[in-house]
């Protein structure tokens, strides 16, 4: 397996996904492709049990507000907070992917 990490499917009420898409919004959890809710869902979890979350390698709530939601690979990285942004980015698109592959290796094997 690519994770050690707990794979979960959930149906979620309407009203919850409308306010876990505005906690992705709020949060900077959006990429090319939409709301991260791997992310949010394990950040939002870790806030509601008192835990450290470790989506995004714990940096700041006003560090990870600021990433923005697509950065080019091209992009030059001039600063330590520039590569912050970008690996955190890059570390949640990928968290997301092996989540989805998973879901459906988990499908192939049934």
């Amino acid at each position: 397996m690519a994770t050690d990490k707990k794979h979960i499917a959930v149906y979620l009420d309407k009203a919850v996904e409308d306010a876990l898409t505005e906690f992705c919004t709020a949060n900077g959890m959006e990429s090319k492709k939409g709301p991260m809710y791997s992310a949010a869902v394990n950040k939002a979890l870790a806030q509601f049990f008192g835990i450290e979350s470790t989506t995004l390698d714990n940096i700041p709530d006003d560090l990870v507000s600021n990433i923005p939601n697509s950065i080019p690979s091209n992009t030059p990285v001039s600063t330590d907070t520039q590569l912050a942004q970008r690996l955190a980015t890059l570390e949640t698109q990928l968290s997301e992917r092996l989540g989805e592959i998973e879901g459906r290796l988990g499908k192939l094997r049934a």
